[in-house]
């Protein structure tokens, strides 16, 4: 089997087999119509942080990448962390533009969110998947790409939701480019990088990485759910 269709049947599985990623099976999405704007924009908030360190654990994919020589891969990956810090948008991180059109948008506190429980366990099962050896932690990483346009159509959803329609225009400027641009690049650049580098041997590996960060993300997506709709979300907690 060659690479691509390796991640092709990766991308197959994604859709089968992970229902947080569906834009009708999403535990979010289900929980719509038995929930406040106060409880959607605590998810929002929370799902603002996963972005945020996003650059951390693609550095730490870099890294490894350099010390096994793989310098194709961890130039594509040195190349993506510099678009997340703002080559492309004038010194502004994507982080923040999301996060500054999340407080403006939805007039809630997103810069100083504390993770949740359920996004403390997210970010310490992503640090242990990115402390193994480097085709796992490739495969994790090209999940996370892989994953990043349904999630982002997802996001979308529910702001328009909390927003009734409506889109700041901040915020239709980040979710057009990476849509329509550069999420487009991220993957196809990571799959074609990677090729060039990984053995048949190590597809088991890498196919193991890219499973194990989809459960990851399954979970917090099915625990945000259950967070938003219990009585810890207060208005106090969701909005600045």
């Amino acid at each position: 089997m060659e690479f691509n269709q390796l991640t092709k049947q990766l991308n197959q599985l994604l859709v089968q087999d992970y229902v947080a990623f569906s834009s009708t099976e999403n535990p979010v999405i289900q929980i719509l119509n038995e929930t406040s704007f106060t409880q959607i924009a605590y998810v929002m908030q929370q799902y603002s942080i996963f972005p945020k360190e996003l650059v951390y654990f693609t550095e730490l994919a870099r890294q490894k990448a350099l010390v096994r020589g793989w310098n194709g891969v961890a130039q594509e990956l040195q190349e993506n962390i510099a678009e997340e810090m703002g080559s492309t948008t004038q010194g502004v991180s994507h982080y923040m533009l999301l996060a500054q059109g999340l407080e403006e948008g939805l007039g809630v506190s997103v810069k100083n969110t504390m993770p949740s429980v359920a996004t403390s366990k997210l970010l310490t099962t992503v640090q242990s998947v990115f402390a193994q050896q480097l085709p796992y932690v490739l495969g994790a990483t090209y999940a996370i790409e892989a994953t990043s346009i349904p999630e982002l159509t997802l996001i979308v959803q529910l702001i328009e939701w909390l927003l009734e329609g409506s889109m700041p225009e901040g915020l239709a400027y980040f979710f057009s480019k990476h849509l329509n641009e550069w999420e487009i690049e991220h993957e196809a650049g990571l799959r074609t990088a990677v090729a060039a580098y990984i053995q048949p041997e190590q597809f088991g590996e890498f196919a193991a990485g890219f499973r194990a960060m989809l459960d990851t993300m399954e979970d917090w997506w099915q625990e945000l759910a259950q967070e938003a709709i219990s009585s810890l979300v207060t208005l106090s907690t969701a909005i600045a």
